[in-house]
């Protein structure tokens, strides 16, 4: 089990499961998928978590897969601002589930309802980082010696 909080969440109001759920994806990410699909919730779902459970694929092949069924529709890694019990404010980055295959739209408009953001699919899960530009900081003034006119 991941932290309490974390690990697979439900996106929710999922289709029944049947045979043909992940027909459209290849053999290998099929599989993971129907893996993931059977975990509970609250399961850890970190690529070197998955490997080490899976008997078949190891760590680089599952992270590849994930990304694969992520682009499918079935997986995001949403980065949320949320207050925790001391009332401090903290961005957490959680993985929503869905069997049904969902567009990119649907994903964004989930995110948003939760006060999140997509996390990139470049950049592992579990980092807090968003597609928005950084904001340079600003550089010192120079300052002047004393003595020196």
């Amino acid at each position: 089990m991941a932290n309490p909080g974390y690990g697979k969440r439900r996106a929710g109001d999922e289709d029944p499961h049947a045979d043909p759920d992940f027909a459209h994806l290849s053999p290998r990410e099929a599989e993971i998928a129907v893996f993931v699909d059977h975990l509970d919730d609250g399961q850890a779902m970190g690529h070197k978590v998955l490997a080490a459970q899976h008997p078949r694929y190891g760590q680089q092949a599952t992270r590849t897969s994930l990304n694969r069924i992520s682009e499918a529709g079935h997986l995001r890694w949403i980065r949320e601002h949320l207050t925790v019990e001391d009332n401090t404010m903290r961005w957490v980055t959680r993985t929503y589930w869905s069997r049904t295959r969902r567009s990119a739209a649907w994903w964004e408009e989930f995110a948003r309802q939760r006060n999140g953001r997509i996390v990139p699919g470049d950049l592992r899960p579990g980092l807090a980082r968003t597609d928005e530009p950084e904001v340079p900081e600003p550089e010192p003034e120079p300052r002047c010696l004393q003595g020196a006119r």
